[in-house]
């Protein structure tokens, strides 16, 4: 049964001029098994930026993520992408999808070679990371082109009005995103094989809901990733520099802030450096758990703001995570959305 969560107010701005108010995307649901009866199709979990894409001929172009803040500026060379096809379609346009950095090959690559980018500022400093570290969008979803509005439009004839509109389009950051052949069973077998992080399935005759988390998208997990909010950090130990371990949490059912577990690897010694400054700058003198834990290390507790992902091996059975690993961290998602994930396909595949 689809569900609506609640929406900050802020996004809807977007529906100012031409374009439709459309207060947040469409989310999926965690899959637990692969959908096997016919009328799905399946795409690949892309480990990068959501975004919806706002361009129309005139206008600066928007890529606004789905907590409302817009990074065209850290993207200039996806924005003026998008702010293209605008012009030689010379509509107005809204388009769904991720950005995604991209390797020497030109071929997405990780989370982590993307992240660097999502909190710059200064355009300079972003210009040598555009040449250093290029981005690009992959579409998978159309939303308006032109005054014609796509929301109530089945995917498969969403699907079909975004090929013709990317047809013969040759924007290095502006890409079309892969719709998988063959089964379920079969995509999941490639994600595992080319070390995504899953798939996701989606109905053929299914609409578009924005701001729903709706059974008719349903993301198939292979890896055990997910985010998680920081509420307190230790301090170093021996050689290590600026911060020990993160102290992780999610929010329940009650709106109870838990604890997850701790997590010190996966950081370089610059991410050390900026993440012991940002967290600095939210410290506090009462442990934000509900069930704080007691490290052996010395404490700081800080304010439950910053977002990050982590991969890990596990759920244990008192609810803490088995060898995580910080990935990055994440401004696209306020962090009273974090929550739990269910468990997915991990190890069926």
């Amino acid at each position: 049964m689809p569900t609506s969560t609640k929406r900050t107010p802020a996004a809807a701005r977007r529906g100012a001029g031409p374009f439709l108010p459309i207060p947040e995307p469409m989310y999926a649901t965690i899959g637990r098994e692969v959908p096997t009866e016919p009328g799905w199709v399946f795409e690949p979990k892309y480990d990068g930026m959501r975004v919806l894409a706002f361009a129309a001929p005139g206008m600066p172009t928007r890529l606004v993520t789905r907590n409302g803040a817009d990074k065209a500026a850290q993207f200039p060379e996806v924005a003026d992408a998008v702010a293209a096809l605008a012009r030689r379609r010379r509509r107005a346009l809204v388009l769904d999808g991720e950005v995604v950095a991209l390797d020497r090959r030109g071929r997405p690559a990780r989370f982590q070679a993307l992240q660097a980018r999502l909190h710059m500022k200064d355009p300079e400093e972003i210009a040598e990371r555009v040449e250093d570290t290029p981005a690009a969008l992959l579409a998978f979803d159309l939303l308006q082109s032109g005054d014609r509005s796509l929301l109530d439009a089945p995917w498969r004839e969403r699907r079909e009005a975004l090929d013709a509109l990317l047809a013969s389009v040759d924007l290095d950051a502006l890409r079309l995103g892969t719709v998988l052949r063959g089964s379920g069973a079969s995509a999941v077998a490639a994600a595992h094989k080319r070390g995504w992080e899953g798939v996701i399935a989606k109905r053929a005759d299914g609409t578009y809901r924005p701001g729903e988390r709706a059974d008719d998208w349903q993301k198939l997990k292979v890896e055990h990733r997910q985010e998680l909010v920081v509420g307190g950090f230790t301090e170093p130990r021996r050689t290590r520099p600026y911060l020990g371990a993160l102290l992780l949490g999610y929010y329940d059912r009650d709106g109870r802030f838990v604890y997850a577990g701790h997590t010190g690897g996966g950081f370089t010694r610059e991410g050390l450096r900026v993440m012991r400054a940002r967290l600095d700058a939210l410290e506090r003198a009462k442990p934000p758990f509900v069930d704080p834990p007691r490290p052996n290390e010395a404490v700081h507790w800080v304010k439950p703001d910053v977002v990050v992902e982590v991969k890990f091996a596990e759920w244990t059975a008192d609810g803490r995570l088995r060898q995580p690993i910080y990935v990055g961290t994440r401004d696209d998602k306020n962090a009273r959305d974090v929550t739990r994930e269910a468990e997915s396909v991990q190890g069926k595949g």
